[in-house]
C-alpha cells in the first residue's frame, strides 16, 4: 500500500540488448513456454541454504510501460546506464480526476 504521492524505483535491463547466443537462445526458450523473453526463474544459494525458485523478470522500456498500462502506476522519467543496458525507471501514481 502506498500513498497517492509514493514513487517506485525499479532497475532492471533490457534484455534484447545483447548479442550473446546463450542469452538469445535462452529469450527463444522463454518465448517457446510462453514467458517474457527476459524472465528468469532463479534461487539464491549459501553453502547448505536454499532460498525457494522465484521469477525474476528483465524488461525493454516499452515493455515496462505495456506492464504498468493495467496498473495505477506510470513511468514519470528514465535514467539510462552509460556503459551497460541496465536502466532505472522511476514510477509514479496515475491522477484520477
Amino acid at each position: 500500500m502506498t500513498t497517492d504521492t509514493a514513487k517506485i524505483i525499479a532497475e532492471t535491463m533490457d534484455p534484447y540488448q545483447t548479442t550473446e547466443p546463450e542469452h538469445l537462445a535462452y529469450h527463444q526458450f522463454n518465448r517457446d513456454r510462453g514467458r517474457m523473453s527476459g524472465q528468469l526463474k532463479l534461487r539464491v544459494r549459501y553453502k547448505q541454504y536454499a532460498t525457494p525458485w522465484f521469477d525474476y523478470l528483465f524488461v525493454s522500456k516499452e515493455e515496462m510501460v505495456d506492464i504498468l498500462d493495467s496498473t495505477p502506476w506510470k513511468v514519470e522519467s528514465y535514467i539510462d546506464s552509460t556503459d551497460a543496458p541496465t536502466y532505472i525507471a522511476i514510477l509514479t501514481k496515475r491522477v484520477h480526476h
